[in-house]
C-alpha cells in the first residue's frame, strides 16, 4: 500500500477516534518511518485546516466574552512575553547558543512558536540550519505538552479557565494550544484560543524592534489573517445566535479539522531534522520551557479563578 493511501486511511481513523494528541504522534511516526512527508503539500493543508478550525470556533464564542477575556489577560500576556524574551536571551547566552538561534528560541517561546521563528528568521539573517533547529525544538516541546498537559491539569484539578490560560501561555504554537485545550474542555478551548491570539499579536512590536536593531527595512508584519477573521466570526456568531444543531455540527467539524492539522504538523518531522539538532540549542530551549511551564502554572493557580 502506497504511503499516500496509508496516510489518508490513518487520518480518517484518527478523525473518527477524535484525539489530536494521537494524531500528532501518528503523523510523526509515519514521517520518521518514511523519512519524508507522506502527502504532498501536507504543511499547507494542515495550516489552512487549523486556521479554518479556529475561525469556526469564533462562531461559537460570544463577542462580549471574547472582549472580556482579552481585556482581563492583556497585561499578564504582556508581562509573560517580555519576561520570557529576557529570560530566554539570558539562558541562551549561558548555554552558549548561537546569537541567531538564541533570538529564535527565545522569541518563539515567548510569542508564537513556529510562526515567530519563521517570521523573524529572515530579518535577523538566520541560517537555514539555525531556523530548522529552533523549529524542531519547538515542535518536540509542543508534542510533549499535548501529551502531558491535560493529565497534569486533571491531577491538579485545574478549572477550565485556569487550564486555558496555562495552555495559552506555556505552549508554543497555536495548533498545540488549541488541541491541548480542546482535550480538556470547551471552556478551556475558548479561553486558550482568545488568550493565545492576544499573545500572537506581540509579533508586531517584535518584528519592528528586530528590524530597527538589525538596521534593515524588512518590517513586514506577518500576522495571520485568520486572527482577524476569527474576531469577525465571533461578532457574526453572536449576532446570528446559532441554533443547537448548528453549534453541534460546528463542534464536530472543528474537531475533525484540528485533528487533521495536528496530523500534518507531525508529518513535518523527519530523521534529518532530528539529526540536525545542536546540543546547546536543545539545552537552551528545554531549560527555558522548564522555567516557563511551572512559573506560569504557579501564577495561574494564584490569580486565575
Amino acid at each position: 500500500m502506497g504511503a499516500k493511501v496509508v496516510a489518508i486511511v490513518a487520518l480518517c481513523a484518527l478523525i473518527y477516534a477524535g484525539n489530536p494528541a494521537i494524531a500528532l504522534v501518528i503523523g510523526m511516526l509515519i514521517s520518521l518511518s518514511l523519512n519524508r512527508s507522506p502527502l504532498p503539500y501536507g504543511n499547507t493543508i494542515g495550516k489552512y485546516a487549523l486556521q479554518t478550525a479556529i475561525v469556526l470556533l469564533g462562531f461559537r464564542l460570544n463577542a462580549s466574552e471574547l472582549l472580556s477575556i482579552s481585556s482581563i489577560y492583556a497585561l499578564p500576556v504582556a508581562a509573560y512575553v517580555c519576561t520570557t524574551v529576557l529570560a530566554g536571551l539570558g539562558l541562551g547566552y549561558l548555554c552558549r547558543s548561537e546569537q541567531e538561534t538564541n533570538a529564535l528560541i527565545s522569541s518563539g517561546t515567548a510569542i508564537c512558536g513556529g510562526t515567530t521563528i519563521a517570521t523573524l528568521s529572515p530579518i535577523i539573517n538566520a541560517r537555514p540550519e539555525q531556523t530548522g533547529t529552533a523549529l524542531c525544538i519547538v515542535f518536540l516541546l509542543n508534542a510533549l505538552a499535548l501529551l502531558t498537559f491535560p493529565s497534569i491539569g486533571r491531577w491538579l484539578e485545574l478549572s477550565q479557565e485556569q487550564f486555558g490560560v496555562w495552555a495559552a501561555l506555556a505552549i508554543h504554537d497555536t495548533s498545540s494550544v488549541v488541541a491541548t485545550a480542546q482535550i480538556y474542555g470547551e471552556q478551556a478551548l475558548a479561553v486558550a484560543t482568545t488568550v493565545k491570539i492576544g499573545r500572537t499579536l506581540w509579533l508586531i512590536p517584535l518584528i519592528v524592534l528586530a528590524s530597527l536593531y538589525i538596521g534593515t527595512q524588512q518590517t513586514k508584519i506577518r500576522i495571520p489573517n485568520f486572527v482577524f477573521v476569527f474576531i469577525a466570526a465571533s461578532v457574526l456568531g453572536s449576532w446570528l445566535e446559532l441554533s443547537g444543531p448548528v453549534v453541534t455540527g460546528l463542534n464536530h467539524l472543528t474537531s475533525a479539522l484540528l485533528i487533521g492539522a495536528l496530523f500534518f504538523v507531525g508529518t513535518e518531522i523527519s530523521r534529518e531534522t532530528l539529526r540536525g539538532l545542536r546540543l546547546s540549542a536543545v539545552l537552551h530551549g528545554v531549560a527555558l520551557w522548564a522555567l516557563v511551564v511551572p512559573a506560569v502554572l504557579a501564577a495561574v493557580l494564584a490569580w486565575v479563578p
